[in-house]
């Protein structure tokens, strides 16, 4: 992270002049390595939002497959009661250092607005 925050100063003429505020990263349960890092509060999603940048998480649902490759079983794990497509979203969204998805198409696919993070259980 901080070679992109470097170069978008770089590219800026000076740190001060970038405008940098967000960063887009694929996050699912196919791509385990940033959450896996997240949690150990190491690689990019914590550096990102350390250095103050939005981390908008996309592929949630791995281009609409990753929910047909969840089972009932895993789904029950990650809460009890949700379906594959809201444990899916609810793992990408309780990652540490994700502030935002592609929320509005979720919401159309898996019915549900609001999950409370696993970080912080009901």
């Amino acid at each position: 992270m901080e070679g992109l925050l470097a170069l978008a100063g770089e590219v800026a003429g000076g740190q001060q002049y970038h405008h940098l505020v967000a960063v887009q990263m694929p996050v699912s349960l196919v791509m385990m390595t940033p959450i896996v890092q997240a949690l150990r509060g190491r690689g990019p999603l914590p550096a990102a939002a350390g250095a103050g940048l939005r981390v908008m998480a996309s592929a949630p649902l791995h281009g609409g497959e990753l929910p047909g490759m969840v089972g009932q079983e895993l789904a029950d794990l990650i809460r009890p009661g949700l379906t594959p497509a809201q444990a899916c979203v609810l793992s990408v969204a309780s990652c540490p250092g994700v502030t935002t998805s592609f929320w509005p198409p979720l919401v159309r696919h898996t019915g549900v607005r609001r999950l409370t993070p696993l970080l912080n259980p009901p």
